[in-house]
């Protein structure tokens, strides 16, 4: 084609009249893909749906071709629009999640392909679809034809979408944005807390298997998968938590003879983290399915804490030591393990939670005791989320002061530690190692506080 560019409306390729086995791994991913901008579903929760059925291999294949297409979302986006003769519009969305996953598989997964270009082809099994079915079968022997060419213009284009970045740019700085582009493109590591922290714990998990964490994490250096299948993850004495989420409780220290609400809890992490430190600890979220997850983790952990489904703003308790909100935020800080996230957002969305996480501050310092403990954690990389909520806490509530985090108890990221002694962890901190999802937290000390209303 004299343009370079391929077809984007339909034509029929030869052979388009024998289709071939629909693969229903595949399939499930190219769907889980769909559903994401269009139903605004996580990627986790739209596979979920999808996948039912798969085999154990065919779900770890789908999963992994599922992610990767997302990490590369924008690039594949890109790419589409230039390489098709009419760019991306009037595409149906199916066709083009197909497209990507297509071009997933060939280029950056390095399927064989013959095995990518037909298996991706034979999606477009139905009517309204099978129009497209040319359409993708050039584009993808187009991309193996010039392979280097196009996985050149891949990794051109950033992964992070464009507002967003200007954004990130303007808070943390050049440096900072590339590392992040750079963790986004790969599969997060996956980090364990071990119930045991003991030194003969860490060393079963350490060496080729994992990496010890200052934290007393593991990092695991093969997938989760592998781990739940080996002597050690069949004891069932572990959690995954990413190490950004862990710090802020493991700052804490001991708790032991401490009571402790962990608000927003499910599915868990700190509410594990709090047991294990001796707390006696009560969970609270409105979610039944993630709390559902919190009490599995529980049992298996042996690990004992109270669990109520509620809302949070309408919980109300006796006073506690220790009060810990995990605040509805961007979740912008997660893109490392959930590539979607940024793509979920928008200049309009992305600071849609912050009048709740005000409400849920003011709620939750009616719930620690005089003397006690606030500890505001949010997953962001916002300081609309951050640091400006502080300050505005601060205003509305004067028997609360800021406690700084001492810096001995978050050694194992100082970078974290903010002038004014909270935590802003940021992702590129531990980027020689896979990097950690992005968090804030702040600690308040609580002098008298008004009556819950």
């Amino acid at each position: 084609m004299p343009s370079g560019k391929s077809p984007s409306r339909p034509s029929r390729p030869s052979g388009a009249k024998t289709k071939g086995r629909v693969d229903y791994a595949r399939l499930a991913a190219a769907r889980a893909l769909e559903a994401v901008p269009a139903a605004g579903l996580s990627l986790d929760e739209a596979f979920n749906r999808q996948a039912k059925g798969l085999s154990p291999r065919d779900r770890a294949f789908a999963w992994r071709l599922a992610r990767t297409a997302m990490r590369y979302h924008g690039p594949l986006l890109h790419l589409m629009t230039e390489v098709l003769e009419r760019g991306r519009s009037g595409v149906p969305p199916f066709v083009q999640a197909v497209l990507r996953l297509g071009l997933t598989d060939l280029l950056l997964l390095e399927t064989p392909p013959h095995a990518a270009v037909s298996s991706t082809v034979n999606l477009l099994g139905t009517r309204a679809t099978s129009r497209y079915r040319g359409m993708v079968n050039a584009v993808l022997r187009r991309a193996d034809r010039e392979r280097t060419d196009f996985i050149d213009k891949l990794r051109a284009q950033p992964v992070i979408p464009h507002w967003l970045a200007e954004r990130w740019l303007s808070n943390w700085g050049e440096a900072a944005l590339a590392a992040f582009d750079s963790l986004a493109r790969e599969e997060a590591p996956v980090d364990l807390c071990l119930v045991d922290e003991s030194a003969r714990s860490a060393e079963a998990l350490n060496g080729d298997e994992a990496t010890a964490l200052p934290t007393g994490q593991v990092r695991l250096n093969r997938g989760l998968t592998a781990f739940q299948d080996s002597p050690e993850g069949a004891a069932g004495d572990w959690w995954v938590q990413d190490f950004g989420a862990h710090l802020p409780i493991a700052a804490l220290g001991d708790l032991r003879g401490k009571t402790a609400i962990d608000l927003c809890a499910a599915p868990g992490g700190k509410t594990l983290q709090l047991a294990r430190a001796g707390a006696e600890v009560t969970a609270v979220d409105n979610s039944g399915p993630r709390l559902e997850r919190l009490s599995e983790n529980l049992a298996r952990t042996g690990l004992r804490a109270a669990v109520k489904k509620i809302d949070v703003l309408k919980y109300s308790h006796k006073p506690m030591d220790l009060v810990v909100l995990d605040a509805p935020c961007s979740a912008s800080g997660t893109f490392r393990k959930n590539p979607e996230a940024p793509w979920l957002r928008s200049p309009v969305t992305l600071l849609e939670h912050a009048s709740l996480q005000a409400r849920m501050l003011d709620h939750a310092l009616g719930l620690v005791k005089p003397g006690g403990t606030l500890l505001y954690i949010v997953c962001s990389l916002e300081p609309e989320e951050g640091e400006a909520q502080v300050d505005d806490f601060l205003r509305r509530q004067p028997n609360v002061a800021l406690e700084p985090f001492d810096a001995e108890a978050v050694s194992g990221l100082p970078d974290a530690l903010t002038p004014a002694g909270t935590l802003r962890i940021l992702p590129s901190y531990y980027a020689h190692n896979g990097g950690v999802d992005g968090f804030f937290a702040a600690r308040f000390r609580v002098g008298s506080v008004p009556e819950q209303s």
